[in-house]
């Protein structure tokens, strides 16, 4: 995808999938911001991508539940860059309980996470592209979860990424006229350290997990973040320019069927 001249923002970029994007919106051109909650670790993978690929980078810290903090990372990337043309919300969290167990404090930080800080980020990017008048593309990263319940311990999780797919549609009919697109991706099983971290565990992906996982997969294997990132570029490219409103699953085949059913 050819993304030179143009100028991306990627929220929860310091590692995982968002890094994953960012690193593939820069080797295909773009200018890049990356935010996280953890800065030191947004500034670590803005320099680690510009070195790797010369690209122009900004790494800053951004907590996706505070609008003055959005507003300020959209600001802060316009203008380092002069422009803003690509927001990718990808800032999420995952909390692995029962849903019997689920707590009023998991439920409210998982939705404000996942469904408010992606509404913020949307809100952000459009009005700074409504300023700039030469629309642009928002992505939202959703997932299967919000297609069907994938586990009972991600009630919350599910319901959030729900609520992604939803407000999606919702403003890609809202900013359509402005000429900004806006749709989503659903990742399936992506190998990133979230696992482990779901479930407190971190050597977990080592004991079988991540076999056992992959083994669900039509494909056979989990996702890289590199498998999301190339659906993130194509969203962000021209090349997308009369797609808004959709969600684009990158899952191996596991919502057709698990493999075992497959044979």
């Amino acid at each position: 995808m050819n993304l030179q001249g143009k100028v991306a923002a990627v929220t929860g970029g310091a590692a995982g999938i968002g890094r994953g994007i960012a690193l593939k919106l820069a080797r295909e051109g773009a200018s890049v911001a990356i935010s996280d909650v953890d800065e030191a670790g947004a500034r670590a993978a803005a320099n680690e991508i510009a070195e790797e690929t010369g690209a122009r980078t900004l790494g800053m810290g951004c907590d996706v539940l505070k609008k003055a903090e959005i507003d300020a990372f959209v600001a802060a990337t316009a203008g380092k860059f002069g422009r803003f043309d690509v927001m990718v919300a990808n800032a999420g969290i995952a909390i692995g309980v029962r849903a019997l167990d689920t707590t009023e404090e998991q439920w409210d930080r998982t939705m404000a996470i996942n469904g408010r800080g992606v509404m913020l980020s949307n809100q952000a990017a459009a009005r700074q592209m409504i300023a700039e008048g030469h629309g642009g593309s928002i992505v939202n990263l959703a997932s299967i979860a919000a297609l069907n319940g994938v586990s009972p311990t991600l009630m919350a999780y599910c319901a959030s990424k729900g609520a992604v797919m939803q407000l999606t549609k919702c403003f890609a009919l809202d900013l359509a006229a402005d000429g900004i697109r806006v749709n989503s991706i659903a990742p399936g099983l992506v190998d990133t350290a979230i696992w482990g971290k779901m479930f407190n565990q971190p050597e977990i992906l080592e004991r079988g997990m991540r076999q056992n996982m992959a083994a669900s997969v039509p494909l056979q294997r989990m996702a890289t973040p590199d498998d999301v990132a190339r659906m993130a570029a194509f969203l962000a490219s021209d090349e997308s320019d009369y797609i808004t409103g959709q969600l684009f699953v990158v899952d191996g085949g596991r919502t057709v069927g698990l493999a075992s059913a497959a044979r």
